[in-house]
């Protein structure tokens, strides 16, 4: 095995091995594993590759929630209301919201448009679980998190 020669890792595994550890960051944690990620990748280029596929991924897996600008309210960042892009949908308060997901904010907000909101069949049923949701916001995730 001494003789071996060892290979330098590629781009693409370096790229992979920075999306794993980021991926696999401990719930709100991601900010300070990706701060020992790129001063180990140690390539501005290949971490931001990297960071911008995982961010996304870690920030709708673990449902993080966002205040959106204006106190509007907070919006969370799932699957489920993502449009498109950075764009998702908060139907609480009829707003979508921008997010930029490496720094784990909302950037912009502005009044959903017809077509982006859920029809009213939908909505009669969601009030219930909207009021358990800013239950859960407001009491349990915001003392888990600090």
């Amino acid at each position: 095995m001494a003789d071996e020669e060892e290979s330098e890792l590629s781009e693409k595994q370096k790229i992979d091995i920075a999306k794993w550890f980021l991926l696999n960051s401990p719930p709100g944690e991601i900010q300070f594993v990706a701060e020992d990620v790129k001063a180990v990748v140690n390539d501005d280029i290949l971490y931001e590759e990297a960071a911008s596929e995982a961010f996304p991924l870690y920030n709708k897996s673990h449902m993080i929630s966002l205040e959106m600008p204006g106190g509007i309210g907070d919006v969370l960042v799932t699957s489920f209301g993502e449009l498109r892009g950075t764009k998702y949908l908060d139907p609480r308060t009829a707003h979508v919201a921008v997010v930029d997901h490496i720094k784990q904010v909302c950037t912009d907000v502005r009044p959903a448009l017809d077509e982006e909101l859920p029809f009213a069949y939908v909505e009669e049923y969601s009030l219930v679980f909207r009021d358990e949701t800013n239950v859960i916001k407001s009491i349990g995730w915001r003392k888990r998190c600090k």
